[in-house]
């Protein structure tokens, strides 16, 4: 069986679309990223070290 789920244009339209997104993709990308790492790998001290990162980089925007 050659079923194929995604059709040709449905691939040239994504690709398309990352091309022209690339930073909102990249964001997206590092964000499942940081959450799949937190959820599925992360013990306390990394949890600790993370929100202090965190807290960091909130005070880091707020001064702007």
């Amino acid at each position: 069986m050659t079923d194929k789920k995604t059709s040709e244009a449905q691939k040239r339209a994504t690709q398309a679309y990352r091309e022209k997104n690339r930073e909102k993709t990249r964001k997206q990308s590092a964000k499942s990223s940081a959450k799949s790492y937190i959820n599925k790998y992360s013990d306390l001290d990394d949890l600790v070290e993370l929100k202090q990162l965190i807290e960091a980089r909130e005070k880091e925007l707020q001064g702007e």
